[in-house]
């Protein structure tokens, strides 16, 4: 039989299980934190931000597969709110490669975006130990705090190369659990998701399988400040138009200033950039009127390159919803629909290079995001902004750009050109 892993995510989070559990038995209190290792300090090359060859590399695939898993989450949940971290996903599954083989490894490959005949296997793994170096840039004014962390059963042997090249390359920290005493396991990881997350997401897990040997996860934490905030005073409650039959109250912010702003006739939808202070922007991606699922089956890198060439700077009257939403999601059920299944199965799952023999497999994989936007940027503010505006009676014709029905968000770090977050916002007063 088998063992289980578990996985989470954003937390992502993966659970390992074994149907019989090695070694000797265990009593049944939690064994607290007992740290195997910390995640290492990064070279001074990275932390100076002089090399992000690989981190570029990999960031197409990565995009496409923040595209691909949106759209696999919208055939289910098109009238619903959608929001998660693509990256964080790819980042955990990418770490689980480490101690994959043969066909478990290439689906999940695959299944993130990844062609090797075009990517080599081992430029992969530095792109993605670049983009957590980046991404933790303590210079950045954006806080943006990632990292992977493993909690292992006592008894299960772990292959030493597999922990020393998740270590060396995805900065995993790694505990000691104990997993029969799941309510003192899921303690302990819930505790440690909540202190790295700032108090988002108190409750990672919500229950452990007795049989799960190995939880590895995910965490990425992001609190950025508008580069122009907008002036609380000129926040209003306006009509939201979810679909043709409900209309919902929603307090829409407002700005007058120059953003970058076009419309894609190609793909039927008016985009504008927000930029956060440090080196992070939002795009608010608007379909036109019934062109939701056209925008959406259309996102990929090059949508975000043709913009990125089209983007005319110029003013506008920005109106933005107020939002405060979460996300969370069944990575299992949505990748075995992308074509990773054997890594989820106790029948063909090889992840012997985590323990030399083929007993393990991921039972679980779940993702929970949440997001605040309001005036001051993306997360509570301790700033109070006084911006001079025109007066409304007076307005110059410039345009105006009104999100009042459902569009996209894409959370983007500009260095790494990573996709940090990407949602669907159907109704601005659903959490």
């Amino acid at each position: 039989m088998k063992a289980l892993i578990s996985l989470s995510l954003l937390l992502s989070v993966l659970q390992v299980h074994c149907h019989h559990i090695p070694g000797q038995p265990k009593d049944s209190e939690g064994h607290g934190d007992k740290m195997i290792f910390e995640h290492p300090y990064p070279s001074v090359e990275e932390e100076q931000g002089q090399n992000l060859t690989y981190a570029h590399e990999i960031a197409p695939s990565n995009a496409n597969f923040a595209f691909r898993f949106h759209k696999q989450i919208a055939l289910g949940e098109a009238a619903k709110n959608i929001f998660f971290s693509p990256v964080s996903i790819s980042s955990i599954f990418a770490a689980l490669t480490l101690g994959a083989k043969s066909e478990t490894q290439s689906q999940i490959y695959k299944g993130l975006a990844f062609n090797l005949s075009e990517t080599e296997e081992h430029k992969i793994h530095k792109g993605f130990h670049q983009l957590i170096s980046a991404l933790n840039d303590p210079n950045n004014k954006a806080l943006i705090n990632t990292g992977n962390a493993l909690f292992i059963d006592e008894p299960l042997k772990i292959l030493p190369k597999f922990l020393e090249d998740i270590k060396t390359l995805y900065g995993a920290e790694a505990f000691s659990s104990n997993f029969q005493n799941s309510s003192a396991a899921k303690t302990q990881i819930n505790d440690y998701v909540q202190a790295k997350t700032h108090g988002k997401i108190p409750h990672a897990v919500d229950e452990l399988d007795p049989t799960t040997v190995m939880v590895l996860l995910n965490y990425i934490f992001f609190k950025a400040h508008w580069k122009y905030p907008f002036n609380t005073h000129f926040t209003k409650e306006e009509d939201f138009f979810v679909d043709a039959n409900t209309t919902v109250k929603v307090n829409l912010m407002y700005r007058n200033g120059y953003y970058n702003f076009l419309h894609d006739e190609e793909l039927s939808c008016s985009v504008v950039e927000i930029p956060y202070k440090g080196d992070a922007s939002a795009w608010f991606i608007l379909p036109d009127e019934g062109k939701m699922k056209q925008v959406e089956d259309g996102l990929s890198m090059e949508f975000l390159d043709r913009c990125k060439r089209s983007f005319i700077y110029e003013e506008m009257h920005l109106y933005l919803p107020k939002i405060s939403i979460s996300g969370s999601y069944d990575v299992k059920d949505t990748l075995q629909r992308m074509g990773v299944t054997d890594v989820f199965s106790n029948k063909n799952a090889d992840l012997s290079g985590i323990t030399s023999e083929p007993d393990l497999y991921v039972s679980k994989a779940i993702h929970k995001a949440v997001v605040d936007i309001h005036e001051g940027g993306t997360e509570a503010a301790g700033v109070t902004v006084i911006e001079l505006s025109p007066r409304f009676g007076g307005l110059a014709p410039n345009p105006i750009f009104k999100i009042n029905r459902p569009y996209l968000l894409l959370i983007m770090e500009k260095k790494t050109h990573s996709a940090l977050f990407l949602g669907k916002i159907v109704n601005p007063t659903e959490k």
